[in-house]
């Protein structure tokens, strides 16, 4: 099995090992209730023991037991034959006027905008599972990373744009500043 390295620019998730934090923590509550005690540090081992010799849904094996030799089964158990899944069709073209979503972070806001100002089009879609786009700014420069379809939004143009300031006042028009949001 080859492993190519790549990274990424979302923000690092650990989600595998947060769930077995969860699963240890509730098997140290229970241990922490039935003994009416908080120290663990004598039957950490066999609780970790326990983890890894428990039958597990997913690989329908138990952890301790998966090695090279049945890591093929494992991974199909895991993941099934991706050749089976079928393609889906790009939902955007090249072309395309999106903006992206906002991370807004733990913290976040439920009033602020979920999507950014800035407009960007559909630079190149890879056709994978699932399908991810490359996106430009306006100015051209193509954007680092892919963005899945829940990430980007389709916009039309309007030719709306806020404006940055007023320059000048006539009794027919108005001249001023657009902030037209470069890419």
């Amino acid at each position: 099995m080859k492993v190519h390295f790549f990274t990424t620019n979302n923000e690092t998730k650990a989600s595998i090992v947060e769930r077995f934090h969860r699963t240890l923590m509730s098997k140290l509550t229970r241990y922490f209730t039935e003994y009416k005690t908080r120290n663990y540090i004598d039957v950490i081992e066999e609780l970790i023991y326990s983890y890894n010799h428990t039958w597990h849904r997913s690989i329908k094996i138990e952890r301790s037991s998966v090695n090279i030799d049945n890591q093929a089964e494992v991974w199909q158990n895991l993941y099934g034959d991706l050749s089976e899944q079928k393609s889906e069709k790009a939902s955007f073209k090249v072309g395309d006027t999106v903006r992206i979503s906002k991370w807004k972070g733990r913290f976040g806001k439920g009033y602020e905008n979920n999507w950014s100002r800035k407009i960007f089009t559909v630079h190149q879609f890879i056709p994978r599972i699932p399908i991810v786009y490359k996106l430009q700014a306006l100015n051209n420069n193509v954007i680092k990373g892919t963005f899945y379809e829940t990430e980007i939004q389709k916009v039309v143009d309007s030719g709306y744009y806020p404006v940055e300031r007023v320059i000048k006042k006539r009794k027919i028009g108005i001249f001023c500043k657009i902030s037209r949001l470069p890419g």
